[in-house]
């Protein structure tokens, strides 16, 4: 069946959107469309049918609040940490009742020798967890990476596995509630993993970031404010958690 204007119009329709351009002539004509809540956006019939969804709604809440500093914890507050963990610098981001409230780095140096980079990881997420106190931890999955080769590659993989093992065993051993989740899956919820190449997809996670808050900020702090948006939709969408 051929795509044309009223395919598409009906096809948006169908999930609760409305097309408000009037002329449709390809895949890659930059559409104007509402999604469900009213938020305008202009998006291509491609790029809206992989991901339909609005990022204005996939925003949330502005971010109100200060690079590298954590607000009090209030009693009715539902915290999330999210990790992207590295031995040398590590990402990280909180989110209150859904709501990005922090974010930044954590640097170890990196001509340390491995085990004791990952000693200094164990004990900031220590001091991070007393201060913080988060209800949810959520951290990205490791896996073999297309970058690297031979013995390299597994090294890397080996070590990265050893720090998520003293991560995860820390968390537990605070009885914090956590997850795993791969970086395919964070990036397709985010629509941030289309294009191709590690560094693109880097990118692309920062300029959704700059999209959604309007903040600058590095690779790594840009994974983890998008891995935190996803553990969020996970527990709302899993009912453990209600509307903010």
């Amino acid at each position: 069946m051929p795509i044309n204007i009223y395919a598409v119009t009906n096809h948006l329709n169908e999930l609760g959107w409305e097309l408000i351009s009037d002329s449709y002539k390809n895949l890659n004509t930059e559409l104007e469309m509402k999604c469900p809540k009213g938020h305008l956006q202009k998006k291509t019939y491609n790029e809206w049918r992989k991901h339909p969804q609005c990022d204005i709604c996939l925003a949330g809440a502005p971010f109100l609040g200060q690079k590298n500093k954590v607000p009090p914890k209030n009693d009715d507050t539902q915290r999330v940490l999210a990790l992207d963990a590295a031995t040398v610098v590590t990402g990280y981001s909180i989110y209150d009742n859904q709501k990005l409230v922090s974010f930044g780095t954590y640097k170890v140096d990196k001509n340390l020798p491995t085990e004791e980079r990952i000693n200094k990881m164990k004990k900031w997420l220590i001091s991070v967890i007393e201060e913080c106190q988060p209800d949810f931890i959520g951290l990205e999955n490791i896996q073999l990476q297309s970058f690297g080769k031979g013995q390299f590659q597994v090294e890397m993989y080996r070590t990265l596995a050893n720090l998520q093992g003293v991560l995860v065993d820390t968390i537990f051993e605070a009885c914090i509630d956590h997850d795993l989740v791969y970086s395919t899956t964070w990036r397709n919820y985010c629509n941030v993993g289309d294009d191709k190449g590690r560094e693109n997809k880097k990118k692309a996670a920062q300029d959704k970031v700059k999209l959604w808050y309007g903040q600058d900020c590095t690779q790594d702090e840009a994974d983890a404010i998008c891995i935190g948006k996803y553990f969020c939709h996970l527990l709302k969408k899993n009912k453990e958690w209600g509307e903010p």
